[in-house]
C-alpha cells in the first residue's frame, strides 16, 4: 500500500496557473528542486543486486534493430530512467516534512532498471514515431547509457519548473510548442531538448531551448537565484556529452548552497535583476513579450507551416507535439475537451 499523492507535478503546475513570485513560493520551489536532486543522488549511489546490463533489466529497445546498453562500470548502480513531471508526486501532507505547502517526491521506478517508453506504453518500440520529451541525446546516438541519463532529464524538468515560476503554467506548453519541430523523415512533430546533426553522429542543444533560456533571463521577475539555476542547468545538466554532465551528488551540493543563500538573503531570492533584452533578430524572431517559432530559411520548413506543394487540409488537426498530448492525457485529474480524440483525425486532402 502506497501513500496517496494529491497530484503529480504537472497537475500541481496546472492547478496553479499564475504563481506568486514571493518568498514562500520561490523558496518552496527551490527546496523541492534540492530535494529531488538529493533523492536522485540516493538512487544513483544505491548499489543494486542485479546487474543492469542483463537482458530485460538493463536494456531497452529504441528501434527494432537497436538496443541501449549500459556503460561499463554502471551495471550495479541505481538509475531511474524516466524523470518527468508526471513521475514527480506532490503530497500535501507528508511525514517527511512539516511544510504546509507539501513535498515533491520521485515516483514510478521499479518497473525495470531501464524502463523507458516500451515498458509502460505497451507499444512496440519499433512503432514509436517520436522520442519522449525528456530523453537524452545518447538514446538517439546509440551510445551506452549511465546515471547521466537522469541528469539530462532533470535539466529539462528544471527548465519547465523555472518557466512556471516566471511565466505560469500555460507557458510550459508554450515552451513545448516553441521548440517543437517536424521530423524531416517521419513528419512527426517532437519537442525534444536537443537536435540531431545531419550526419546522425552528433547532437546539439536545440536552438529554441537556448533562446527560451535567454528570454527567461530577461524576464522582469528574474532574480539572481534564477540566473544561478539557469547557469546550473545549461552548464552542467543539458550537456550533450554524458561524461561531462554533473553528477547528482555534486548537483545536490550546488543547490543546497543556493538554498542556504536564499534562506538568508531575500534580495538574492527575489530582487529582479533581468538582463537586457537583445534586439529582435531574424534567427529567433524573439521579443521581450513573446517568442515565436523561427521563420523558414531556404528549403527549411517551420513546424507550423503546411508541407510544400500539398493542398491545405480540410480537417483541423491538433498540432501539439505528440509527447505533449500524451502527457496531458496521462495527467491525473485531466479532463479532456469535448470532442477531443487521440490520435487526431488524419487530414483529408482534396
Amino acid at each position: 500500500m502506497f501513500p496517496y499523492a494529491n497530484a503529480n507535478l504537472r497537475t500541481y503546475w496546472e492547478e496553479r496557473p499564475s504563481p506568486n513570485f514571493d518568498k514562500e513560493t520561490v523558496l518552496w520551489s527551490l527546496k523541492q528542486m534540492t530535494g529531488i536532486a538529493n533523492a536522485l543522488n540516493r538512487i544513483h549511489n544505491f548499489k543494486v543486486t542485479i546487474p543492469l546490463n542483463v537482458p530485460g533489466a538493463g536494456e531497452a529497445r529504441v528501434k527494432e534493430d537497436v538496443k541501449l546498453s549500459v556503460r561499463r562500470g554502471e551495471e550495479l548502480f541505481g538509475r531511474h530512467g524516466d524523470i518527468k513531471p508526471e513521475n514527480i508526486l506532490w503530497f500535501q501532507d507528508s511525514r517527511v516534512t512539516a511544510d504546509k505547502s507539501g513535498v515533491l517526491q520521485i515516483a514510478d521506478f521499479g518497473l525495470g532498471r531501464f524502463h523507458g517508453r516500451d515498458s509502460r506504453s505497451k507499444v512496440p518500440p519499433d512503432g514509436i514515431l517520436s522520442s519522449p520529451t525528456y530523453e537524452p541525446p545518447e538514446c538517439k546516438l546509440g551510445l551506452p547509457v549511465s546515471r547521466a541519463y537522469d541528469i539530462w532529464s532533470l535539466g529539462c524538468l528544471y527548465l519547465e519548473f523555472i518557466t512556471w515560476l516566471l511565466k505560469g503554467s500555460s507557458e510550459i506548453d508554450g515552451f513545448s510548442n516553441f521548440r517543437g519541430r517536424d521530423s524531416p523523415t517521419s513528419g512527426v512533430n517532437d519537442d525534444r531538448f536537443f537536435t540531431m546533426e545531419k550526419d546522425g553522429h552528433d547532437a546539439s542543444v536545440r536552438e529554441e531551448v537556448m533562446t527560451w533560456i535567454g528570454d527567461l533571463r530577461c524576464h522582469e521577475r528574474c532574480s539572481e537565484l534564477i540566473h544561478d539555476l539557469l547557469d546550473l542547468t545549461v552548464k552542467e545538466l543539458l550537456i550533450i556529452d554524458s561524461k561531462k554532465r554533473g553528477n547528482a551528488a555534486w548537483l545536490f551540493q550546488q543547490l543546497k548552497m543556493c538554498l542556504q543563500s536564499a534562506e538568508t538573503d531575500d534580495d538574492y531570492l527575489l530582487k529582479p535583476v533581468p538582463r537586457e533584452q537583445k534586439p529582435p533578430n531574424e534567427r529567433t524572431r524573439s521579443t521581450p513579450a513573446v517568442l515565436e517559432p523561427p521563420r523558414p530559411q531556404g528549403k527549411r520548413i517551420s513546424f507550423s507551416d503546411p508541407p510544400i506543394n500539398r493542398p491545405a487540409s480540410k480537417t483541423q488537426v491538433n498540432h501539439d507535439p505528440k509527447d505533449l498530448l500524451l502527457r496531458k492525457m496521462g495527467t491525473p485529474n485531466y479532463r479532456p475537451k469535448k470532442g477531443g480524440t487521440w490520435p487526431p483525425p488524419r487530414p483529408v486532402h482534396g
